[in-house]
């Protein structure tokens, strides 16, 4: 079957208008050149060829364009699995996180989230959805300084300078 697009002046505006707008996704601007390249009097193994598709994929778009429109030729959204992560959830682990009872790592917010609410998910995915969201926590610090008793560590400080001295006296005296 041939397929022979004829555009009407309004038509070719309102190509012009949907090719040039900042939004457009590249494979509907592809959809749209394919139409546009047909009213020039391309054929359509051509006009695959200058886009680097098959004929038949020409064909499909140029049926769908013929039967709808410029609406057909638009990119719709690619929707994938809907988020575990409810909003409902991202309120309770905002609310354990405001609590500022203690300080979380993601492995430590997912193995809550699991506990708490029986959603498993891995630590990694949970950080990233958790950016997304908009979250910021508080990480554990790698060091135990927060957990030191300050006058034992002012006594081992006093106790160090005192070795010190021993030693840069000693070195002195054994080169003599």
């Amino acid at each position: 079957m041939m397929y022979r697009v004829q555009l009407t002046e309004e038509q070719r505006a309102e190509l012009k208008r949907r090719t040039r707008a900042a939004d457009i996704k590249p494979r509907t601007r592809d959809r749209l050149e394919m139409i546009r390249l047909l009213d020039a009097g391309w054929h359509i193994p051509r006009i695959a060829q200058h886009l680097g598709v098959s004929p038949r994929r020409v064909r499909v778009w140029v049926r769908r364009f013929l039967a709808e429109g410029f609406a057909a030729l638009s990119d719709h959204p690619h929707l994938g699995q809907q988020s575990q992560l409810t909003p409902a959830l991202l309120a309770a682990v905002r609310a354990e996180l405001v609590k500022a009872e203690r300080t979380w790592t993601a492995p430590q917010l997912a193995a809550w989230l699991e506990e708490e609410h029986g959603l498993r998910l891995s630590p990694h995915h949970l950080s990233t959805m958790l950016r997304r969201a908009g979250f910021s926590w508080r990480r554990t610090e790698r060091t135990v300084q927060h957990k030191q008793d300050p006058q034992e560590v002012e006594q081992r400080r006093a106790e160090l300078e005192e070795l010190e001295k021993g030693e840069t006296g000693g070195a002195g005296m054994s080169s003599m």
